[in-house]
């Protein structure tokens, strides 16, 4: 098949929009042509056929990863640190924080990359010195997390963008 290049766009789905022939939720490349068609495939040589709109949900009805979430608790701050759970939507890319149990369910979603990290809660929260011995604090601390994790879920260093939120 020919089109133009300005005829067709090459997008990726993760489920739940797209229905195959064979009424079978279709996950991965399709080809939108300028008349509303779409293709599955990821190119216009690799056509697999035609596949169909699911069709639109309430928004209130479709699982998101949202949640309830309110922040560490006395027990954390007793141990001095807490674990984060976030999600991350590979639709649109934007990352939410969500507890254990939400993480846990929502997870497992295709369209979902799931993560945590360890949060430190006590210490001082700025870098200082002590007898001319320099150490690092608590908010220091957590940004060099927050730049490993950069590696594995690009943007989450401007998700959390307070090093030092929940420090006491």
């Amino acid at each position: 098949m020919y089109l133009p290049k300005n005829k067709y766009r090459l997008e990726t789905t993760y489920g739940g929009e797209y229905v195959d022939e064979n009424g079978q939720d279709y996950t991965g490349g399709v080809i939108r042509t300028s008349d509303g068609t779409v293709f599955a495939g990821d190119s216009l040589s690799n056509v697999k056929g035609i596949v169909t709109k699911v069709e639109d949900q309430n928004l209130l009805e479709i699982e998101r990863p949202y949640n309830d979430y309110f922040g560490p608790t006395d027990q954390d701050y007793a141990k001095g640190q807490f674990v984060r759970y976030f999600l991350r939507d590979k639709r649109n890319g934007k990352f939410t924080e969500v507890n254990l149990e939400q993480w846990r369910i929502k997870r497992t979603l295709k369209y979902v990359t799931a993560g945590k990290l360890v949060w430190l809660l006590k210490g001082p929260v700025s870098d200082g010195t002590v007898n001319g011995i320099p150490y690092r604090g608590t908010s220091t601390k957590n940004k060099e997390s927050l730049q490993n994790l950069e590696k594995q879920y690009p943007g989450i260093t401007d998700f959390f963008k307070s090093t030092s939120e929940f420090v006491r």
